[in-house]
C-alpha cells in the first residue's frame, strides 16, 4: 500500500489563495482538513461548492428513492402475476397485445362492423372469447372494431359477419368459422409469457411500418404473424 506524504497546504482550483502553507496530509483542493472546513464555511467559493454538493446529494437520493420505488412496484406487479391463473394472465397482459397487433395490421381501416372511421378503435373478436378461449389469440379472429360497436352495448355478430364478407369475401369468412374446430389449447403461463414477448416485438415492428394494406395483404400478414408467434402451428 502506498503511503501518502505530507504536502504544503496550499489551495488549488476553487480554493486557490487559501491554506496555511504547513506541510500536512491534504484533503481536497490542496487543503488540509482544517483549512478545507474553514474554506467551506467561511468563503463565498466554499459556500457555492457546499451548495452544489448538497444539490448533487439530494438528486442522488431522489434518484435512488425513485429507483427503489420502481423496483418495489415491479416486484409487487410480478407477485400479482405469479398468483394469477394462466387465463387471467392471458386476459390482462397477453390479449391486449394481440388486439393491438390486429389494429396495426388494419391500420387506416374502418370498424369491421359499422364501416365508420371515427371513434376509439379496439381489436374485436368475431368468435367471442367467452365462447371459445382457444381462438382468443388467433389473429384471423381479431379485427379492428370501434369501442362503441365492441363495447358493453355492442357485439352484433351478424353485422360483424357481413363486415367480413364485404371486406374479405365469403371464403375468408368460411375460413374463420372453420377455426371453431381448432383443438382446445391449454397454454401454460410460461408459454403465454413467451408468446407475449414475441408479440411485443411485432407490435414495435408494425408501429414502425404504418401503412394501409389491401384486404389480401392483411389476410397474409395475419397468417404470417400467427405462424411466427407459434400458438396455432
Amino acid at each position: 500500500m502506498i503511503q501518502r506524504k505530507p504536502k504544503k497546504c496550499k489551495g488549488t482550483g476553487r480554493a486557490i489563495g487559501f491554506g496555511c502553507l504547513t506541510p500536512k496530509m491534504l484533503h481536497k483542493f490542496g487543503l488540509c482538513i482544517d483549512c478545507f472546513k474553514n474554506w467551506l464555511f467561511d468563503t463565498s467559493e466554499g459556500s457555492k461548492y457546499r451548495e452544489s454538493v448538497q444539490i448533487r446529494a439530494k438528486k442522488h437520493v431522489q434518484k435512488q428513492t425513485k429507483k427503489e420505488e420502481s423496483e418495489k412496484k415491479e416486484e409487487n406487479r410480478q407477485k400479482k402475476i405469479d398468483l394469477m391463473s394462466s387465463d387471467r394472465y392471458r386476459a390482462k397482459y397477453v390479449q391486449t397485445v394481440f388486439n393491438k397487433i390486429a389494429r396495426l395490421i388494419d391500420y387506416g381501416q374502418p370498424c369491421i362492423v359499422t364501416g365508420y372511421y371515427d371513434g376509439i378503435m379496439n381489436g374485436g373478436h368475431f368468435i367471442s372469447v367467452g365462447n371459445n378461449r382457444t381462438l382468443s389469440l388467433n389473429l384471423h379472429n381479431i379485427h379492428i372494431q370501434s369501442y362503441e360497436s365492441n363495447g358493453p352495448k355492442g357485439g352484433d355478430n351478424q353485422l360483424y359477419r357481413q363486415g367480413l364478407i364485404d371486406t374479405y369475401g365469403i371464403e375468408y369468412l368460411e375460413k374463420i368459422e372453420a377455426l371453431k374446430s381448432t383443438p382446445a389449447l391449454k397454454l401454460s403461463k410460461s408459454e403465454l409469457v413467451n408468446f407475449r414477448s414475441i408479440a411485443m416485438k411485432i407490435v414495435n415492428e408494425l408501429k414502425n411500418n404504418l401503412i394501409v394494406r389491401t384486404p389480401e395483404e392483411r389476410i397474409v400478414l395475419r397468417e404470417e404473424i400467427n405462424q411466427r408467434i407459434g400458438i396455432y402451428n
